[in-house]
């Protein structure tokens, strides 16, 4: 094993030395720490190893994982760049001795050659975490960083002399906790899949349900009175061109993450999708802190985005916005609409057995509607919402079989991690013939 002993300047009593194996780990005392992992935004869409999968680029077989310590991101490695299970995941181990939200730090990892790890912290989330082969690459990383606002605390070595950084001793800004290690992807806990594997148990059982009720229910539907052989009912249908619930969800969760980085001095308030009749929009609400620059966040935006962003509110707000079309879908025209008290009583039924948090409102016929030959078929609807702090694909997924559904927005708060899936549920009132006096 090639491992290099980095002993401090200020290295005393029971300070351990810090040995580093190339390419990204330490090892302290009985502990192997890695660094430099993939860290992203945790996607309750996707299985981990499908994540990883996505993640990857140009490093393969991401087979290892940590959660970060919000559990709102987390962190890949593979085995084949060096790191082994049980490995503590660096970036996580600052939060006992570095208290702040926002704070920058590199430091030399060893004497003998020139290794530098740079790792940051944004608002709680972890920005950077990466190792450098040469201080100059570590330097201009850093320079790069440092002009961003916001930082609450900056560590860096004395020897680079820079304004209002402190030098601080790794081994002194870490907290060494072995239950913070990396673990196997294919090996993982079932309590991070639980969840999604509940809901499509229970999406299975209550499809299969609703089909035999729906059979049965059909053999007892009385037809309208067609004697007249011109007799059509005319019939509202606001679901057509519409995507179903499922689709939009999906879509609509992969343009907010296109939305969705982290901009020095601003942070995402909410994240916004929705549907018209032709294309889909997304758009990202976000505040300026004390220390934000407008012109920083554009240049950064159009980086990561390559949107331009509006500012508004005397420069304190901004929102960014992504379009897409539609993508062609199996037509809707021929849906078989519940009846109101169906949807009310499934989805009702449905969403309590979960403890889900529902609304589920009734809106009747527009009052102007006159008596039409042939009768006319007017749409009333359910509005219907739900929240949730995880797993909204499932949810969605719960809705897949009811006809009638328009999906009006998916709405994401990053601040407490909580989604909002609104939509629109279509049932039939038939209007009676009136008789002729």
């Amino acid at each position: 094993m090639n491992t290099i002993t980095f002993i401090d300047k200020n290295h005393v009593g029971n300070h351990p030395a810090v040995i580093f194996q190339p390419p990204a780990v330490l090892h302290i005392n009985k502990f192997a720490v890695a660094v430099g992992l993939l860290w992203q935004p945790l996607r309750n869409d996707l299985s981990l190893k499908q994540q990883a999968k996505l993640a990857s680029g140009n490093r393969h077989n991401l087979d290892l994982f940590r959660m970060a310590a919000n559990s709102k991101q987390v962190g890949f490695a593979s085995s084949r760049e060096g790191y082994s299970s049980n490995m503590l995941a660096g970036a996580n181990l600052f939060d006992q001795n570095i208290s702040e939200d926002s704070w920058l730090a590199a430091f030399k990892l060893t004497e003998e050659s020139d290794h530098w790890w740079i790792v940051a912290k944004r608002y709680g989330a972890i920005y950077q975490d990466k190792v450098f082969d040469s201080s100059k690459a570590a330097q201009d990383e850093y320079a790069t960083l440092i002009n961003a606002p916001d930082w609450e605390r900056k560590f860096a070595p004395a020897d680079w002399n820079i304004k209002e950084t402190e030098d601080f001793r790794l081994v002194d800004a870490l907290t060494l906790n072995q239950h913070l290690g990396l673990k196997p992807i294919n090996q993982t806990k079932g309590w991070l899949v639980a969840i999604p594997l509940v809901l499509a148990l229970i999406a299975l059982v209550i499809l299969a349900g609703s089909h035999l009720l729906e059979t049965i229910e059909s053999r007892n539907v009385q037809r309208p009175d067609s004697e007249d052989p011109h007799y059509r009912p005319q019939v509202e249908k606001p679901w057509v061109g519409k995507s179903r619930i499922g689709e939009f969800t999906h879509i609509c969760m992969e343009m907010m993450e296109e939305l969705f980085f982290l901009s020095p001095g601003w942070k995402i308030d909410t994240l916004t999708c929705s549907q018209n009749s032709s294309r889909y929009l997304v758009s990202a609400s976000m505040k300026r802190n004390p220390a934000g620059s407008t012109g920083f966040l554009r240049q950064f935006a159009f980086h990561y985005t390559g949107n331009d962003i509006a500012i508004g509110c005397n420069g304190e707000c901004a929102n960014i916005q992504k379009e897409r079309s539609i993508p062609d879908s199996p037509s809707r025209e021929d849906e078989h609409l519940w009846q109101a008290g169906k949807v009310d009583r499934i989805l009702r039924e449905r969403f309590q057995t979960l403890h889900a948090d529902i609304h589920l409102n009734h809106r009747g016929p527009r009052a102007s509607v006159q008596n039409t030959a042939p009768p006319t078929t007017i749409s009333s609807r359910h509005d219907f919402s739900i929240k949730t702090r995880y797993a909204i694909r499932e949810y969605a997924n719960l809705l897949g079989d009811v006809p009638g559904i328009v999906p009006e927005t998916l709405v994401y708060k990053p601040s407490n991690n909580l989604w909002l899936l609104t939509a629109r549920i279509f049932h039939h009132i038939e209007m009676p013939r009136t008789s002729e006096t």
